[in-house]
Order: C-alpha cells, then sequence, then structure tokens
C-alpha cells in the first residue's frame, strides 16, 4: 500500500436540564461545572497519601485497563465471562467494551456477518450484561465505548439530527448591474467521496439545508481558486420571497455569497451495524443526550449496573469530517462570546476540509476560496476558539452532566478539532491522552495531563502501545519504556490498546482475529494483547509494575513549577514537532527496532508557524528537563483565572512557582492584563525570547493589540520578572527556584514528575530515557529529613541520607524519591546491582548450544536470529545451554549479565530455576544456585512472532497478508550477549 494512502487511513480510523444548540447560552459557567464534576472524580477517585507499605504489593484497582474489542456482537456470554475472570487473575483493574468490524472478514459466511452486525440489539445487551454480572463478582470495573466505532452515532441518528457543516453558494453580479435571482443553491455532496471502497458520508438531502445568510461583495482580483474582496465593502442582503434583488455598484464585479448549514452526512467509522447511520451533532446536547438515553438508558436494561461496576462512557478523539463546524444559532453564540456579529465575515472561515480529520489528504493544498483582509487569521482564530466553546458546552460539560446524574463518568479524548486541547481536557471527568495522535510526543501528551492538572481531574488516562505499521514489535521492554514515558508526562492510568475478544474463527491464523493486524484491513497497528499474545504470561508481572507506578502517581496531587504559556486555542495534532530530545515517538523504540522513515535532521524551512514555536520552545523546555524542574502548559482560560498566593501563581487551588512565555507569536488582552496584575504581585515572570506585542481576536484589534504590549511592558518593569536570550541566563534563572527535591547538575537523559501529600511529602517519579547506567545526584530539603529511593520494579524502600545522596538508575529505568518529615516503617530491602552496579566481571561465556523450534546449532558464538537463515523467522523460545567453571569466594555476591536479550530471560543455574527479566538489564543475582567449580546454565528468550509472519506472508499464507514484503523491517531476535558473570 502506498504510504500517503496508509497516512489517509489511519487518520480516517484515530480516535436537571441540558442546553440545546437550537437555543445556545452560555454554560454557568466553567468554574461551577469544574466544581461539580471534581465532586464526582472524587466520589470514584477519593484522595489518599502515598503509604509505602502498600506501594510494593499495590492493589489491583490501580491496575490498568484494556480496550476489549469485540467482533461487533459475534460473542458469546460464556466466553466474554472467562475472558472477564482472566483480566482479573492477570491484574487488569478494568475493560472498556469496543464493538467494532475492524479487522473481520467482510465476506464471511452469511450467518456470522448477521451475528456481526447485529450490535445495538437485545442480545447484544444480553451479552453486556452477563459482562456486567462477572465484573462485579470479579471486581473489574467497565467502561463502554459510546456506541460502536466512533464518533458518536448510529442508525437511530435522523438526518436532521446529524454533524452540520458551513457551506455556501454564490454568483457574480457585474458592475453596475440590477439582478433579482433565486438564493444559490448548489450545494457540494459528499457521499461520493469513497476510499478503500469505503464511503466516509451518507446521502444527505439538499432540502436540510438551512440558510444562515447572505452577502454582497466587491471583488478587488481573483488568484487561482481564491478571490479578493474590498472588507469595507460588505454588505448583507435580506432576500423577499425566496429572491435576492441586489443593483451593483458602477466599477468591479461584486460577489453575492449565499451561507448554509446543512448535516454533513458523516457515518461512524468501522460501526458494527450494516446500516452505520449517522454521526450525532456533537454541538447540540439534545442529541448527545439522546445518544446516551438510546445507548445506555432504561431500554437496555444496563441501569442496575450504574456505578457498579460500570464506571464511565467513553468517547474516541474527535475525528469529524466537517468542512466547517456550525451549530443552530451558531451567529449569535459567537457574538455572546466574541462581542462582534461573525456574519459579515462568514466566509473568511470556509475551506474545503479545514474540519476534516482527513482534509488535508481528501483536500491537498485546500486554501480558504474568499480572501477579504491581511486580519482573516484574527477572524479564523476568533471562530475556531468558539468551536471549542461550543464543544465544551454541548458535548463535554453535557456528557459529564449526564453521567455523573447517573452515578458515572465521562472519559474522553477531547482533541481532534482544532481548539483549546487544554481547557477541553479540563472539561472531561477523566480526560484521555493517546500514542497515536501526534506520534504520542510528550508536548502532547502534557496538553492533556496540563488540562488535567488544572481543572483538578484527579485521574488521567492513556490509551496505550498503539501506532501505525508497527504490528508485532511490542515487547515488555516497549511496554514499559512507554508507560514510563507516560507517567512522566502525568499520566496516571494506563489502558492498553488493547485485547480481542478470543475470536477463532476459520477467517485467521492460529493466534485468531487480531483487530488491527488483518490481512483484511491491508494496514496494521502496534498491539493486541490478549491470550495470543507471545508475552501474556508475563502480563501479570507487567500489569504489577503498573499498578505500583499508578498508585503512587495518583497519590497526593500534582506538584509543578512552572508554568508554560500555551498560545494555541486551534491546536491539532498537524500543528505538533515532536521534542528532538525525547524518545518512542511515533513508536519507534530506537534501540531495538528497525528505522521506518525516521531519523535524520528535521528541515525546519518547511515547518508551520506552529512548530517552528515548537522548535523553539524545546529548546528552552529541555533546560529545565535537565535540571528537574517539572513543567506544564497553562491555557488563557487558566491564566484568566489566576491569583497571587504568597508569591506563587494560584490557580484553582494549585499553585506554581513562576509563568514562563517562550517567543509566544501573541497572547490574549485579558491573559496579558492578568500578568501584569500578577507581577504587581510578585509573580516571577521569565520571558525567552521575543515578548508577545499582539493579541490574536478581531474585536478591536488595533487597540488591543497597543494594550496587550503596554501589559506586557508593565509586567517587565517588576524585580520578579526577567527576559533572557541564552541558556547561561537561563539557568541563573532557575537556580533562584526552590524545589524540596533538587538534581544537583543537569541530566538530560532524565524526565520526573513531582506529587504533594497533605503533610508536605514529596513524590517525585523519575526516569531515565537512555539505554545507559546512569546515575543522578539530588539534594532533598532540610525540612524532609527522612528521604527514600523507591524501587518500581520490586516495591522495595532503601533509606538515604538526609540531605544530598545518589539514585542509580538503569538503561530505561526508572525510580521513585519520597521524602518526609517522617520515617517509613516498611523494611529496606537491598536490589543488588540495580542500587549500584558496581560488579567485576570474573568470567565471560562464550560458547553455547542453542536450540529454537527445529534449529539447532552447537558450541557457537551468540548471534542476532536475523543474521543466520535456519534462525531467521523462528517464533519459538529459544534456549541457551553451556556451563563455565568458577572459584567462588566467601562474602561475595554474584551475578549474571545476559547483555541483550531479545525480549526476555528466564534463567536456570545447575537444574534450579533462578528467576526472570522482563525489561533492560538482564541481570540477576544467582549467588545461592553456584558451585564451587563446573557450573550448568540455562537461559530461555522469546522471541517476537513478527519475523515468522513476515515469512507466512511471503510464502503465500493468505492469513498474514499484512506483513508481505517486510524483509527490511525484521525484529532482532535470540539472545546476542554478551554473558557475563559478575562479582560484587
Amino acid at each position: 500500500m502506498k504510504k500517503n494512502n496508509c497516512l489517509l487511513l489511519y487518520i480516517l480510523i484515530l480516535g436537571s436540564s441540558f442546553l440545546s444548540a437550537g437555543n445556545i447560552t452560555v454554560c454557568k459557567a466553567q468554574e461551577n461545572s469544574v466544581v461539580n464534576s471534581r465532586n464526582a472524580n472524587d466520589q470514584w477517585f477519593p484522595y489518599f497519601d502515598f503509604d509505602a507499605a502498600v506501594f510494593k504489593h499495590a492493589p489491583r484497582q490501580f491496575g490498568p485497563f484494556t480496550r476489549w474489542w469485540w467482533p461487533g456482537n459475534d460473542v458469546d456470554s460464556e466466553e466474554l465471562q472467562r475472558e472477564i475472570k482472566l483480566f482479573a487473575d492477570n491484574g487488569f483493574a478494568g475493560v472498556e467494551i469496543q464493538p467494532l468490524t475492524m479487522g473481520t472478514n467482510p465476506n464471511a459466511a452469511s450467518e456470522q456477518l448477521k451475528r456481526i452486525y447485529s450490535w445495538d440489539s437485545p442480545s447484544f445487551y444480553a451479552h453486556v450484561k452477563a459482562v456486567m454480572e462477572q465484573a462485579k463478582t470479579s471486581g473489574v470495573t467497565v467502561d463502554m465505548n459510546g456506541g460502536s466505532g466512533w464518533p458518536l452515532g448510529g442508525p437511530y441518528v435522523k438526518p436532521v439530527e446529524g454533524m452540520l457543516t458551513l457551506t455556501y453558494d454564490d454568483t457574480i453580479v457585474a458592475g453596475g448591474q440590477t439582478i433579482a435571482c433565486t438564493i444559490p443553491k448548489h450545494l457540494p455532496d459528499y457521499s461520493n467521496i469513497v476510499i478503500f471502497e469505503t464511503h466516509l458520508y451518507g446521502k444527505v438531502d439538499q432540502s436540510l439545508a438551512s440558510l444562515q445568510a447572505i452577502t454582497a461583495a466587491k471583488i478587488i482580483k481573483k488568484d487561482g481558486e481564491q478571490v479578493y474582496f474590498d472588507p469595507a465593502s460588505v454588505i448583507q442582503l435580506t432576500p423577499s420571497n425566496g429572491i435576492i434583488n441586489f443593483t451593483a455598484p458602477a466599477g468591479n464585479d461584486w460577489m453575492i455569497i449565499a451561507y448554509w448549514a446543512i448535516p454533513d452526512g458523516q457515518v461512524p467509522t468501522v460501526i458494527a451495524s450494516k446500516d452505520p447511520g449517522l454521526v450525532a451533532n456533537h454541538f447540540d446536547s439534545v442529541q448527545v443526550i439522546k445518544s446516551y438515553e438510546h445507548l445506555f438508558g432504561a431500554g437496555t436494561g444496563l441501569s442496575p449496573y450504574y456505578g457498579e461496576p460500570f464506571r464511565a462512557v467513553f468517547n474516541d478523539s474527535y475525528e469529524f469530517r466537517s468542512d466547517r463546524h456550525y451549530a443552530d444559532n451558531f451567529i449569535s453564540f459567537f457574538k455572546q462570546q466574541r462581542g462582534y456579529d461573525i456574519t459579515p465575515w462568514l466566509g473568511v472561515n470556509l475551506q474545503r476540509g479545514y474540519n476534516n480529520n482527513a482534509g488535508a489528504f481528501i483536500y491537498p493544498g485546500a486554501k480558504p476560496p474568499f480572501v477579504f483582509s491581511p486580519e482573516d487569521e484574527r477572524i479564523r482564530y476568533d471562530y475556531d476558539l468558539t468551536v471549542g466553546e461550543l464543544l465544551q458546552q454541548q458535548f463535554i460539560h453535557s456528557s459529564d452532566n449526564w453521567m455523573q446524574a447517573k452515578g458515572m463518568l465521562h472519559r474522553t479524548q477531547a482533541y481532534g478539532v482544532k481548539t483549546d486541547v487544554i481547557a477541553s481536557s479540563g472539561s472531561a471527568d477523566i480526560p484521555e491522552a493517546e500514542q497515536l495522535f501526534a506520534g504520542g510526543s510528550e508536548g502532547f501528551i502534557k496538553l492533556i495531563t496540563s488540562g488535567a492538572h488544572l481543572y483538578n481531574r484527579p485521574v488521567i488516562t492513556q490509551e496505550s502501545f498503539v501506532f501505525l505499521n508497527r504490528p508485532d514489535m511490542t515487547t515488555p521492554q516497549k511496554i514499559k519504556t512507554l508507560s514510563d514515558k507516560a507517567f512522566t508526562c502525568g499520566i496516571n492510568q494506563i489502558i492498553y490498546s488493547g485485547s480481542s475478544y478470543k475470536y477463532m474463527t476459520a477467517d485467521y491464523g492460529k493466534e485468531g482475529w487480531d483487530t488491527w493486524s488483518s490481512p483484511y484491513s491491508g494496514f496494521a497497528f502496534s498491539s493486541n494483547e490478549n491470550e495470543s499474545f507471545e508475552y501474556w504470561k508475563y502480563i501479570k508481572d507487567i500489569n504489577s509494575y503498573m499498578a505500583r507506578c499508578q498508585y503512587a502517581l495518583r497519590s497526593g496531587k500534582p506538584k509543578t513549577d512552572v508554568l508554560i504559556y500555551f498560545p494555541f486555542a486551534d491546536f491539532t495534532q498537524e500543528d505538533m514537532l515532536a521534542n528532538p530530545a525525547e524518545t518512542l515517538t511515533n513508536g519507534y523504540f530506537e534501540s531495538f527496532e528497525p528505522a521506518m522513515g525516521e531519523g535524520g535532521e528535521r528541515d525546519t524551512s518547511i515547518l508551520s508557524a506552529k512548530q517552528k514555536w515548537f522548535y523553539k520552545a524545546w529548546k528552552v523546555i529541555n533546560v529545565l528537563n535537565a535540571r528537574g524542574i517539572t513543567w506544564e502548559w497553562i491555557n488563557d482560560a487558566s491564566l484568566q483565572t489566576s491569583i497571587a498566593d504568597k508569591g506563587n501563581i494560584n490557580i484553582r487551588g494549585n499553585r506554581y512557582s513562576a509563568l514562563l512565555l517562550i517567543n509566544a507569536p501573541y497572547i490574549q488582552e485579558k491573559t496579558a492584563n492578568q500578568i501584569a496584575w500578577l507581577t504587581k504581585k510578585g509573580i516571577r515572570l521569565l520571558i525567552a525570547g521575543a515578548a508577545p506585542e499582539k493579541q490574536p481576536g478581531y474585536l478591536n484589534y488595533t487597540a488591543s493589540d497597543l494594550a496587550t504590549k503596554q501589559f506586557i511592558n508593565e509586567s517587565l518593569q517588576h524585580e520578579s520578572s526577567s527576559v533572557l536570550n541564552d541558556q547561561v541566563a537561563l539557568n541563573k534563572w532557575i537556580d533562584g527556584l526552590t524545589q524540596e527535591i533538587q538534581f544537583n547538575a543537569a541530566y538530560p537523559f532524565t524526565r520526573s514528575i513531582e506529587r504533594i501529600m497533605k503533610d508536605s511529602s514529596r513524590l517525585r517519579f523519575i526516569w531515565n530515557q537512555s539505554g545507559d547506567w546512569q546515575t543522578i545526584t539530588i539534594t532533598v530539603a532540610a525540612s524532609l529529613s527522612n528521604p527514600y529511593t523507591l524501587n518500581t520494579e520490586t516495591g522495595t524502600v532503601s533509606r538515604q541520607e538526609a540531605g544530598t545522596f545518589s539514585c542509580v538508575l538503569p538503561p530505561y529505568g526508572s525510580c521513585i524519591v519520597y521524602a518526609s518529615k517522617n520515617k517509613v516503617t516498611s523494611k529496606t530491602i537491598s536490589n543488588g546491582m540495580q542500587e549500584g552496579n558496581n560488579a567485576k566481571e570474573v568470567c565471560r561465556i562464550e560458547k553455547w548450544n542453542i536450540q529454537a523450534g527445529m534449529a539447532k546449532v552447537q558450541n557457537s558464538a551468540l548471534f542476532d536470529w536475523r543474521d543466520n537463515e535456519a534462525f531467521k523467522y523462528q517464533a519459538a523460545e529459544g534456549i541457551y545451554t553451556a556451563s563455565f567453571d568458577l572459584d567462588l569466594l566467601k562474602g561475595k555476591k554474584y551475578f549474571i549479565d545476559a547483555g541483550k536479550a531479545y525480549f526476555t530471560m528466564e534463567l536456570s543455574i545447575n537444574g534450579r530455576y533462578a528467576g526472570k527479566r522482563l525489561f533492560e538489564p538482564y541481570e540477576l543475582e544467582i549467588t545461592p544456585f553456584l558451585k564451587e567449580g563446573k557450573n550448568t546454565v540455562v537461559i530461555k528468550t522469546i522471541p517476537l512472532r513478527r519475523n515468522q509472519f513476515i515469512y507466512q506472508a511471503n510464502a503465500g499464507n493468505a492469513y498474514y497478508a499484512q506483513f508481505k514484503g517486510m524483509d527490511n523491517a525484521l525484529m532482532p531476535a535470540g539472545l546476542a550477549g554478551p554473558v557475563k558473570i559478575m562479582m560484587q
């Protein structure tokens, strides 16, 4: 498949009273909604302080969830209940039910297809109820996707209840001519857009179009497909009995534009229904609530499970396909929010595919058809800002309210629309990030977590371990490393993406249905962590690791040093530029995986304006990261609510030490005014690069720009404010910040995040994103006289000297520094090499007998299986046998260091099981298992199945067709070593 086609398909599938869009009013406001939602979250996620005694064996309730894919409704209640028990036994805290058709055989037997496509039926809800009953017994929490596929919708949505788009038709009138014409109404038909034999839209009855406005403007020039107008000439026209009467002034031609709102006809993606129906209007709370009542209301029989075990309804990322988002009475709502009438400037906001998540591919190079002035971008900014506010009000808040009234929560990926992602995420009960959108870059993930922290959302989930074109590359090490990356970005509940229902029909190979890596889809995503996963036998150990970390990262509340102003209220993934210093973007684990288009310097000359902003911002942020300064993004809406609090910035009860503006291209006037007030109160302000000199909106923009510049200048007149343009000055400014847990030097390989308890104890999670052993030195404030390091893999607790101490981090490893006024009562346990890594080599094992399936070699050096034709495509367990001689010294500890092991290691010494390692370093203490003289060692490794799948595909096995031609993307396998015996 061509790369662009693959990318396109990826984009297409990615993730009391209520307000009516027919009578839009501003929410009481957001602060009240935040308070109510916080109370609901408190019921589900009560506050607790960290307890080291709990840390080692964190309860399963702190474990990960998994997205549980069903092949529509072709499921069996008994099997569903078995799988719920299986999830519980393996450390999963919960599941999210998602019925869909992805990866199923479209030409399966008719009876099979009938079952698949019988979602939203009595039998489907009977299956769900069987799950709920078993989940209650097994202590598993259940979330449900908002219907089947995404976005929210289905056959129950009538055409008039679907998403609206703003569109137009026009006619040209010669200067000096008088016309009487019908209103132009030749509107686009989206139903003819077909990609990979898939219709993205249903047929829309043009009679459903609603006239919004008619304007006329004088044409200045035409440039390609763009028409330029004289902005001073724009007038609004009122038809009489459907007829426009207009006399164009002499001179240039004039254009009459009729603006229409019409349902766009978008259908839900991969919905398990032969009639896909339509996506519900997310900008109309009446239609949103109607959907929830249909899908989860009394008629489904699910109400007895509200709150137990049914926790939340989930809505995936907002992958809408409107040209331009619109709603009934949008014009009046816009005026209420922005203070001016958008009607004369509606044409500024028109562009094919502008709000379509696949718009760049369906309409490459699309431009606005109409240009009014150089200030058009300001109007588009205002329009996008209003769309985001409308979505928060009509969809997110109304969803929150409906769920909360029933004892549940709303979980959502509040992005995809050009919007203030921070505010949208803060609006949701449980905001969710993902490692697919924007490549899973830390800049994007922190937009979600920043919103959660600023708006006091205690739990932040992440759709995890999923990337395009990297199927069957997921190992325990990759899971752990991706989790640690997420944890240091603020995520505290991992959701696997995910686990396929055990569907063993004749349509698939021996592994059964893999939802996102199937011969019927022609492309593939990363992960399927069910019983067919080659590392499933280790999943409980992996989940225990996550539960331990997530317990720690939900204790107390976030404590962040610096707020970084994020200027964009119209953000989407195309705007993101990943941090060049981060690892594992787009799923590429450089140390272990073949490159697939990655690498090389980024050509900065082709970056968009927003990407260029990120490029500059990362240079500053990476200095903060290296110095252990915790940071998060701040949006205008939150800054405008801030207060000064004893030299700190207080936002909704959260206190921050400083505010940082990095080359901000603009800033809202109200925000600049608030910053000026804060600096008068002694708040620390740092401006790196150019200070903003304007605001982005259109209303009275000349005067507002001037006022904004004056406010920023006022802010810089105070002793607590600084402007800098080099790293030396930045480090000096950092030295002036007070931290309770402080890095003693710059450690660019680290990422960290901090939590604070009610007694002022601090917990700092630190991750080494490099593949090397690293040592960092830390100083803890004298007030916290009892510092400890916590091993995140084992749960052991080690007391450290008060004041300054060193912390050793293994490759890709993490640890927690916990500092308290009080002593921890848990027993301190040493962890051997990972605590010091100061052992010396006493023996190296060079020759091995190696077997994997039918492949065997004797007395061989170690090798990567890719380099040996007999082993190249093996998926069987590798068994390595060797012997070594050793003179044992009393009082010494001995370890085995297996070097590179792809991708797990189980060890036996002298016939006795000595342990396993799932992550780097592949090292274990072996002292109790050794004997004087000759010793026998057996190491077992489990390779990925990917190489075998590639072999099968190239051999013509249709079950693995999605892997055909991937010989240039084989994964390493086996034990590469070197294997050393170490003494300490």
